[in-house]
């Protein structure tokens, strides 16, 4: 049973993958892990670990990749949302037959009066 509306069966992309495929890996960039480290004003170990998927992108995170990338906060959020509902959605599968249905999806809440 799939939870919600979103049917996709396979991961979306990592907001690390992103920046390491988009960002580092760019032809002609001239960024590495430990100087976008620098520029964000955090650790080496701490870039290396989003950009290989061990570390999620915070809200703190993501306004510092926006000012030092030149793009948005909402960007890096937004394919973080993406990934953890993705998962949040696959955990959850196998538990949904059991959540009692309070409402249906498309009625009206109840009025507060």
């Amino acid at each position: 049973m799939r939870l919600m509306a979103d049917t996709r069966d396979f991961p979306p992309q990592l907001p690390g993958v992103f920046l390491r495929d988009r960002v580092l890996r760019k032809a002609g960039a001239k960024i590495t892990q430990e100087s976008l480290a620098d520029a964000l004003d955090v650790s080496r170990f701490t870039v290396n670990q989003i950009i290989n998927g061990h570390r999620a992108i915070t809200a703190d995170m993501a306004v510092r990749l926006a000012h030092v990338l030149g793009t948005s906060a909402d960007l890096w959020l937004d394919m973080q949302k993406r990934v953890d509902l993705f998962e949040a959605r696959r955990k959850l599968d196998a538990e949904a037959p059991h959540l009692t249905i309070l409402r249906e999806s498309g009625t009206e809440p109840p009025s507060g009066n």
